[in-house]
Formats: structure tokens, C-alpha cells, sequence
């Protein structure tokens, strides 16, 4: 962890630790407040008595016998929750009212709390006040793991609130039992009553079954034997149908085909039917013949192929072919031989086509026969289907009545044992609820608790003081730490400067090197600390800023400085003094330059008192040459302020202050500008672009954050280069580098030599 983020928290206690004032007054306070408070508390005593629970109270009937009112009988859930209500019914208002009503306490001026100097006009309140008043002293404490209850009373009087007590737990036992057998009577009560009601609809289920089995002609409740035959009946008949079915589809086969070969028959000897003629001509008597012939062949169902007359036709009319084939080469056209053959050729086809005829009808015949069977084992079929489905509407039905009567006869066998157990347990009179401890009369009270109240005060003051103390470090705006600078101000720091004293200089322990030095004599001017001290560890410290400058540009080294704050008195010129001398003490050609030309100091540093400075060179009326001054430090030259003009800023920005500036720029190696604070006037924000860099100086505990934060926008704004900020004013444990201030850190070779004391701020 850095050595800053370890330094937090420390600032952090410190700032705290400076307001211990608040936490010490809060605390006081807090106290004496708790004191008062407890002095004028009244006593009051608490007085306990002991309660038993017994989920499962005694059965004289038997544990088969089960109470009416099951009260905390149960699983573990309705137990607890049993448990939570009684809690609650021990505080509630009707238990309350009974110990009033038993102990007069409406009529009490002293339990309600009247002085003794208004008791003569006490007037009697009502029950509820008096109830009210007495739930709000009462206390349920249950006793883990067990089936007890305390029950706490707290009053004035030790003997009241052990009255109160012993009358609450009497009253709350005596409560329970009137529940538990008011909840018997109620119940028995209702059973009774619904004793006639079951008994009726018991009846109307049994009449009900017995008219249905009558008007159905129910012998045996067994249903399983119908359903079997009329299932094996349905089979039966499934099976015959799906033949008959399957016999039609193979005849209407058959017939389309019969009908479709007499059809083409037809058709085809119609085509030639003018060869049929016995005076036709041979060509065409020849085709006739031919498409008869054709026409026979075409005859390809079974029904033509296994009829024996068509097979004998067709042989007839080959016959007659052939006869009619031999005439007509023997005998004429008009011959009678020729006429008589042609005659006989038709006789046969006539007979050819009756015959198909023939056929064609007795396949239909035979269809229609397989129809009339496939309708009557259909029919037979439905009347078989729907005695089974009313044979299951009885059986439904029947199931229904008779599990209605079983219903209602379990109903009513219940309710009649339940009403004669619950007339039983009523005799009983049997409490789950006793009392295990009466209270006794407490001794000690238990209010006021002086040592928790007291610490509980402490606590409180503790607190608020610290709250006191946070905010008062909250609302502290100001520089209090590097990191305060890094975080808030987003700018490096290039060191820290002390808050010094004559005193702490006086005091502060020597840093040395090497050799054994002459002790430095008492500090006669504090803003030349650096010059006149150069071992101390203020000129130490501005030789670390001086050191971080050059680091920060190597190359091209700072040659123009300005030095300023935010506001007055935050050390600028005590930084730039020190700053200018330190950069001497290493060789260099330096000039410090006092632009503050408002309020100049610095010639009151050095004790010169110049007729001519700055603004004699800004306005003509003297040489810069002229205007310089030696100082006691060696290579270290002044150029100071002169007459204070009243026009600072125009002075700066004018073109004569740009001359001066290179002529400067040429005479010295560092040239270091004492500017005025920035949020007082803007004389260095005209300065501060022309020069190379710009060093900002706040103080701690001065320097608010946002006062710093608005300055470094301004000056980046018109163009100045803010090279970094120094941190003045730091006290001891302040920051990091506070060992250095402290003397913590020597290189002396004599380590045996005793810190001085640490400087006063």
C-alpha cells in the first residue's frame, strides 16, 4: 500500500480527533439527560405465574373416543399455531375484562394511575379503559422447548401486580374450559339436528334402489354375466356381417362384370346388325359372322365360362358356320339351301343372346338375395348394440343409487356415534389448560434499569457525538492532505512547506550532512529561513521543490516561474522567496521579481527600499538595469515592485512588460514572478501566459477545494501552463513527508543526539 493511502485513514482520525470536543460534550449530555430521566422514572415490580399446556388431554372414554373441540390436536404446524393464538388470547381485551370485573378495577384510583392529590374527585371508569389499561401491563413470555407459558403482570404495587397475576391465570383457565365445552354443546347441539335430516335422506336412498331394481326387473346385483352374452351375441353377429358384407362386395363384382360383357356384346353386334339379315349381302354376312364370333370370345366371366348351354351354342354355332360356309359355295344367293343355313346361324345367335340374358338376371337375382341377408344381420346387429348400452345406463344407474344409500348410511352411522360421544365428553368437563406456578410477591423492581439506561445514554451520546464530528469534518472544504491536491485538483504536487514559527525553528532538530556543521544561529527573518538555515529542514524542503521542477522538464528547463494562491495570506510570497533562493543556492543566475503590484512584500523581505522597480521600467521612467537590486543572497537579484500604479493589470498585459520580459530572459538563468492571489484580481492571469510555467500555492486548512479547483480552470483557460502545486502550512503528521519537518529522518552521523522538539503552527 502507498504511503498516501495509508496516510488517509490517519488524516482522516486526525480531523475526527480535533473535534473530540463534540463526542466529550455529547457524551456529558447524553448522560445527565439519562440520569434525570431515571431518577423520575416510578418503580414497578413484575409478578409471574406459570402456565401448562396438554395437546392431548386425558381421555377417560378411550383414545378411540375423540373430543369435539380439538384444540391444539394436530400436526406440528397446527400446534404452533394453536400456540400463537393463545399467546395472544392471555393479552386479549375479554380476558382482561373478566380480572377487571373480578377485582373491581375500574373502581381503583390507584391501579389507574391517579395521584393521591385528585383521588377525592376519582370517578369510576368502565370496564373496557380499565381492560385496556391492564393488556398493556401484561407480558406473554413462552418457554422454548417445553409446553409452558410465563405469564408477567407488571404493576406498581409488588402485591397488585401479584393479585393481577394469579387472577389473570384463573380467569384465562376458567375462560378456556367455558370455550372448550361451549364448543361441545354447539357441537352436539348441531349433530342432533342433523340427525333427523340423515335419517330422512337414508330412507329416500333405499326406497329409490328398491323401485329402480323393481322397475327393471333386477334380480342379482351381478351385471357381468348380461354383459358377457350380450357381448358374445354382438361378436356373433359382427362376424355374419362382415361376410354377408364381404360375399355383396364379391356378387356386385361379378354382376358389373356380367353386366359390362353383355353390354359389349350388344354393342359390338349391333355394329353389324344389317349382316343379320338372310338376303344380305355375302360381305357383309361374312363380317356379321365374324364380329358373332368375336363377340362370343369376349365372354370371359366365370358365370359364361361355366355355363354348359352357352358352351353347347357355341358349338351349334360353329355348326351352323360351316353349313352356311358349304352352301354358299354350292347354291345361289337366292336359294333356298343358302336362305334355310343363314336361318339356322340366326336361330343360334338369338339363342346365344337369351341366354346371356339368362345369366345376367340370375347373378342379379343372387345379389339381391345377399343384400336382403347383409340388412337382417345389420338389423340384428343394432338391436343387439343397443340392449348393451342400456344394460350399462341400468347398471350406472343402479351403481349410483346404491353407492348414495352406502353413503348416506356411513354419513348417519357417523354423526350418530359422534352426538353420543360428544354427549359423553360434555359430563366430562376436561381442561387442556392448567395452572403449573402461581406468582409470587416480587421483591426487587424490575424498572427502572439504571445500568441499561445509563449505557444505552452513553451509547446514544457516543454516537450522535461522532455523527457531530463526521459532519463537521464533511462540511471542512478546505486542502488537508496530498491527496486532497492529486484527487481533487487532478495537479502533481511539487512539495510541501511547513507552517513556521520563531519558536519551531528554534526548537526544530538540525538535518545535516556529512561533517559536523557550527550550530546556525536563532531565525532572525522567517521568510529567508531557507537562506540564513540552509541545513533545516524548511531549506530541505524547498530543495525538493526545486528538485521536482527540474525534473519535470529536463531538456527545456522552467527559465520564467510565477508564484501565486487563490486568495491572500495562503504563503505565496514566503514560497516564491523560498523557491528563488533554493534555485541560487544550486549556481544559477536567478532574479525574483515582486509582480504583486497591489500589494508588494517582498522589498520588506530583503529591507530594501528601492526609489524605482517594475512599474518605473513598465511606464519609461527607469532602466530594468536601474531597477535591479543585489540581494544578500548570493546570485540571487531583485527586481521589485516600485510605485504602486492604478492600473496593475494593463501594466502586465502591456507591450513594454513583453520587452522586459526577453530582455530578463537573457540577463538570468530563473526568473521567479511574486504574482497576486487570483480570485482578488486578474493580474495573474495576464502574467501567467507569458511565462513558462505557473506554480500554485495553497495552504491547509485554508485553501478550500473548490476555491483551488476554480483557479486552475482559469488560468488553463487563457493558456498558462500549470506546472504543479505546492502544499503550505503543513503541521506535524500532516502528510507524508511530515517525518522530514519532525526530525524523524538524519543522516547525522551522530544518531545519539535527541530530537528536538517538534515546531509549533
Amino acid at each position: 500500500m502507498s504511503p498516501d493511502a495509508q496516510s488517509q485513514p490517519m488524516e482522516q482520525l486526525r480531523q475526527l480527533w480535533k473535534h473530540r470536543w463534540i463526542v466529550i460534550s455529547s457524551v456529558a449530555l447524553a448522560l445527565c439527560l439519562d440520569a434525570l430521566w431515571v431518577l423520575r422514572q416510578p418503580k414497578v415490580y413484575a409478578a409471574t405465574a406459570v402456565l401448562q399446556f396438554e395437546p392431548n388431554p386425558p381421555r377417560p372414554l378411550g383414545r378411540q373416543v375423540e373430543d369435539l373441540d380439538s384444540s391444539g390436536v394436530g400436526s406440528y404446524w397446527n400446534i404452533r399455531e394453536y400456540y400463537e393464538t393463545q399467546y395472544r388470547v392471555v393479552k386479549s381485551r375479554s380476558v382482561a375484562e373478566g380480572v377487571v370485573r373480578r377485582l373491581g378495577l375500574q373502581h381503583d384510583p390507584d391501579f389507574m394511575g391517579v395521584a393521591a392529590s385528585r383521588r377525592s374527585s376519582f370517578r369510576s371508569v368502565s370496564v373496557a379503559q380499565a381492560a385496556m389499561m391492564l393488556v398493556g401491563r401484561i407480558r406473554v413470555e413462552p418457554v422454548k422447548e417445553s409446553r409452558l407459558m410465563n405469564i408477567v403482570v407488571e404493576d406498581h404495587s409488588p402485591r397488585r401486580a401479584q393479585l393481577l397475576a394469579n387472577t389473570l391465570v384463573d380467569v384465562y383457565v376458567q375462560r378456556n374450559l367455558d370455550h372448550r365445552l361451549g364448543s361441545t354443546r354447539d357441537a352436539v347441539r348441531w349433530l342432533s339436528n342433523q340427525l333427523d335430516e340423515l335419517r330422512e335422506n337414508l330412507s329416500r336412498a333405499e326406497d329409490s334402489l328398491q323401485t329402480f331394481r323393481r322397475e327393471h326387473n333386477i334380480v342379482s346385483e351381478n351385471f357381468i354375466d348380461q354383459r358377457n352374452i350380450l357381448g358374445n351375441r354382438i361378436s356373433q353377429l359382427s362376424e355374419a356381417f362382415t361376410q354377408a358384407q364381404t360375399r355383396r362386395f364379391a356378387l356386385a363384382a361379378r354382376t358389373a362384370e356380367v353386366l359390362r360383357a353383355e353390354r359389349d356384346v350388344l354393342r359390338s353386334l349391333q355394329a353389324v346388325s344389317s349382316g343379320m339379315a338372310i338376303d344380305a349381302p355375302l360381305a357383309e354376312r361374312v363380317r356379321w359372322r365374324d364380329q358373332v364370333g368375336v363377340a362370343m370370345s369376349q365372354l370371359t366371366a366365370p358365370e359364361f365360362l361355366t355355363s354348359t348351354v352357352l358352351t353347347s351354342m357355341r358349338t351349334q354355332f360353329e355348326i351352323a358356320l360351316r353349313e352356311e360356309s358349304t352352301s354358299e359355295i354350292r347354291y345361289l344367293q337366292q336359294s333356298l339351301e343358302l336362305r334355310g343355313a343363314r336361318a339356322r346361324t340366326n336361330s343360334v345367335v338369338s339363342l346365344f343372346r337369351a341366354e346371356v340374358a339368362n345369366i345376367r338376371g340370375a347373378t342379379e337375382a343372387e345379389l339381391r338375395g345377399v343384400q336382403r341377408s347383409e340388412n337382417s344381420v345389420r338389423a340384428e346387429l343394432l338391436i343387439a348394440q343397443r340392449q348393451a348400452v342400456e344394460l350399462n345406463q341400468q347398471e350406472m344407474m343402479y351403481s349410483r343409487l346404491a353407492r348414495e344409500r352406502e353413503n348416506h348410511s356411513k354419513i348417519y352411522g357417523i354423526v350418530l356415534e359422534r352426538t353420543t360421544e360428544g354427549n359423553l365428553m360434555r359430563d366430562l368437563q376436561v381442561n387442556n389448560m392448567s395452572v403449573l406456578e402461581y406468582a409470587l410477591l416480587p421483591a426487587v423492581p424490575i424498572k427502572p434499569r439504571v445500568p441499561l439506561s445509563l449505557a444505552v445514554g452513553g451509547i446514544a451520546g457516543v454516537m450522535l457525538g461522532l455523527l457531530g464530528a463526521v459532519l463537521a469534518v464533511l462540511a471542512d472544504r478546505t486542502v488537508r492532505s496530498r491527496a486532497d491536491v492529486e484527487e481533487g485538483l487532478r495537479t502533481p504536487v511539487l512539495g510541501f512547506l511547513p507552517m513556521v514559527t520563531g519558536r519551531g525553528m528554534r526548537n526544530q532538530y538540525k538535518y545535516r550532512y556529512g561533517d559536523v556543521q557550527p550550530q546556525e544561529g536563532p531565525v532572525e527573518n522567517l521568510d529567508l529561513v531557507v537562506h540564513s538555515h540552509p541545513t533545516s529542514m524548511i531549506a530541505e524542503l524547498a530543495r525538493g521543490i526545486r528538485t521536482n521542477l527540474l525534473f519535470m522538464s529536463p531538456d527545456t528547463p522552467f527559465q520564467t516561474l510565477m508564484v501565486t494562491s487563490a486568495s491572500p495570506r495562503e504563503g505565496k510570497t514566503f514560497t516564491a522567496v523560498s523557491l528563488a533562493i533554493s534555485l541560487a543556492q544550486s549556481g544559477k543566475r536567478v532574479l525574483l521579481v515582486d509582480a504583486d503590484l497591489r500589494r508588494p512584500r517582498i522589498h520588506k523581505v530583503f529591507k530594501v527600499r528601492p526609489p524605482v522597480g517594475l512599474t518605473s521600467v513598465l511606464i519609461g521612467e527607469a532602466t530594468a538595469d536601474e531597477a535591479l537590486i543585489e540581494t544578500e543572497v548570493p546570485n540571487l537579484s531583485l527586481l521589485p515592485c516600485g510605485p504602486i500604479p492604478p492600473n496593475p493589470a494593463e501594466l502586465l498585459h502591456s507591450q513594454k512588460a513583453s520587452e522586459l520580459m526577453v530582455y530578463l530572459r537573457t540577463q538570468f538563468d530563473r526568473i521567479v514572478f511574486d504574482s497576486p492571489p487570483i480570485t482578488a484580481v486578474t493580474d495573474a492571469l495576464a502574467l501567467g501566459p507569458q511565462l513558462d510555467g505557473v506554480v500554485l500555492v495553497v495552504r491547509v486548512r485554508q485553501t478550500r477545494r473548490d476555491q483551488a479547483a476554480g483557479v486552475l480552470r482559469q488560468l488553463r483557460a487563457l493558456g498558462s501552463k500549470v506546472v504543479g502545486v505546492v502544499v503550505n502550512g503543513i503541521q506535524p503528521n500532516d502528510d507524508s513527508p511530515s517525518y522530514y519537518y519532525a526530525g524523524q529522518y538524519d543522516y547525522s552521523p551522530h544518531p545519539t543526539e535527541p530530537p528536538a522538539a517538534r515546531p509549533d503552527a
